[in-house]
């Protein structure tokens, strides 16, 4: 037995089942999901600083319909903002984004049987997952946390089925991460998520300014 400095709690090997305690003890409680840019991008970077400013800790900057060009120096210009504040950030979905920006990365959930190991020095590497498979490739891999959702019905994809909070805690009990609850959440469900073991909450409209 030893107490020591929470900083330094993830030094000390540890059974699996406790990557989840220390997590919950020293990482943010919520995982900011930045939505689609549009023009050039400077509303949204505004909206990027207040969210920053009102206390968002982990960031993941995300673009789908922007021309590359565009968003890499957008996401650039992002990074720098986050790093400025002291947030930690991740690039969703492209590798060679992130290793250029020094950023973590969030794998989608059909990256995630694209990679046998994957290398980073900039930050954590996550993953987005939906059930019990995803969760275990994103294990293997050696992800630091993932998303796990959606739980509840939630506007950017109201097409899915929400596992609801019972089925969350049982997939959250078959691995050993770091999980934050998604879809439909919003600060006020922080309380409710960690009672059934997640890390806090992930969400793009519950965390970003209006």
């Amino acid at each position: 037995l030893a107490w020591v400095v929470p900083e330094k709690l993830s030094r000390y090997p540890m059974p699996p089942a406790d990557r989840p305690v220390v997590a919950a003890l020293l990482q943010p409680d919520r995982y900011l999901i930045t939505p689609e840019p549009h023009g050039d991008g400077s509303q949204w970077l505004a909206q990027l600083s207040a969210a920053l400013s009102a206390g968002v800790r982990r960031v993941q900057l995300r673009a789908h319909a922007m021309e590359p060009a565009q968003w890499h120096a957008l996401a650039a210009e992002a990074v720098r903002r986050c790093r400025k504040a002291g947030v930690e950030v991740l690039v969703n979905g492209d590798l060679q984004l992130a290793r250029a920006l020094g950023t973590g990365l969030h794998l989608r959930a059909p990256q995630l049987a694209g990679h046998e190991s994957i290398k980073l020095e900039g930050g954590p590497l996550a993953a987005s997952c939906h059930d019990a498979y995803e969760l275990h490739a994103a294990q293997a891999l050696g992800c630091d946390f993932v998303v796990l959702g959606p739980v509840q019905r939630t506007a950017s994809h109201p097409e899915a089925t929400p596992m609801g909070w019972d089925q969350f805690a049982r997939l959250r009990e078959s691995v050993s991460l770091p999980i934050y609850a998604l879809g439909g959440l919003a600060p006020a469900d922080i309380p409710e998520s960690r009672r059934h073991g997640a890390q806090g909450i992930a969400a793009i409209s519950g965390l970003w300014p209006p």
